[in-house]
């Protein structure tokens, strides 16, 4: 008996080792993605597709997020304060946030300012700020961008 729970010892390992992990939290390993494969137009639409399923007027109330990229009132007066820095006179108000046109000149003045250049880099800081890419969450955000990409 006692060889049988030996046996059974040794070999429950390697079975959850080759079982499939259903753990949503668990990250896919796709193939990477590079700048050289993609273009700036197919990342904006994979997070446009993440954040709202392309819909213009999706609004995420306890976050007041609105819009295709579910822009919240914080990055409207971060860009705005871009804008200002950089000697622009334009402003964006809450209410753009709910135009898709000057909803990713937002992404694109924000992408820009803080030299977003790479796929991950765009959607780690777009879903978690400057320092998204030093955060841990971002990179299930990151997955969710990929698999649109790959799809």
């Amino acid at each position: 008996m006692k060889k049988i729970f030996a046996i059974a010892a040794l070999f429950v390992p390697l079975t959850a080792a080759i079982a499939p992990n259903d753990d949503p939290g668990h990250i896919i390993d796709l193939p990477a993605i590079t700048i050289d494969t993609i273009s700036n137009e197919q990342v904006l639409q994979a997070i446009i597709s993440v954040e709202s399923e392309g819909r213009d007027n999706a609004h995420r109330v306890i976050e007041d997020a609105v819009g295709c990229l579910q822009i919240r009132r914080t990055m409207v007066r971060d860009v705005n304060r871009i804008l200002r820095r950089n000697g622009s006179d334009i402003r964006y108000s809450y209410k753009d946030r709910w135009n898709r046109q000057s909803s990713i000149e937002m992404f694109d003045i924000y992408c820009k300012h803080y030299n977003l250049t790479t796929p991950e880099e765009k959607a780690r800081c777009w879903n978690g700020g400057p320092r998204g890419l030093q955060k841990l969450s971002t990179k299930r955000y990151w997955e969710k961008v990929k698999r649109r990409l790959n799809g």
